[in-house]
């Protein structure tokens, strides 16, 4: 059976593809040698945890119905509590974010936008309800991760930066 590139169902592999490969370029630059990032080995640990449920959700977009791509409640619940622990250090956010504070924090931000993408795509392919609910509610959850993540690189990096320069 043939199958149109631009039906949504390969916009949504496809931009799941693309975020899980923008993750890599996001971890390699957490864990570069010369990066002096709080925790890092933790951060790209746990982006490589998300990676492998990436290809989970990209195999289920293949076979919908094969029940071992359906997420749980315990992936959203994993990221959810990376998200609590991440924002224990960081200040309550009173205006809109403008990404590009530094290279890392953008990238992420780039990374959180195509998770946003995807969910979207998600929602197209699912509007009858054939896929697993759960990995569309952790697509949102990745996005808020993500954006959280970037959110204590900046913090880091600005107070690397203000010790570095005597501020």
């Amino acid at each position: 059976m043939s199958v149109s590139k631009n039906c949504a169902q390969f916009h949504f592999i496809g931009t799941i593809d693309e975020l899980c490969c923008h993750l890599g370029l996001i971890k390699a630059m957490l864990s570069n040698e010369d990066a002096w990032q709080f925790s890092w080995l933790s951060a790209c640990n746990f982006i490589e945890k998300i990676q492998k449920n990436l290809m989970k959700i990209m195999a289920h977009a293949y076979d919908p119905k094969d029940s071992k791509y359906f997420f749980t409640d315990t992936e959203i619940g994993e990221l959810v509590k990376e998200i609590d622990k991440l924002k224990k250090n960081l200040p309550v956010i009173s205006k809109f974010v403008i990404p590009g504070k530094n290279i890392i924090e953008a990238q992420i931000q780039i990374g959180r936008a195509i998770a946003r993408r995807a969910e979207r795509h998600y929602a197209a392919i699912n509007e009858n309800g054939q896929y697993c609910s759960v990995a569309g509610e952790y697509l949102n959850k990745l996005s808020t991760y993500l954006f959280t993540l970037s959110q204590q690189e900046s913090l880091i990096n600005v107070n690397f930066i203000n010790q570095i320069s005597g501020l």
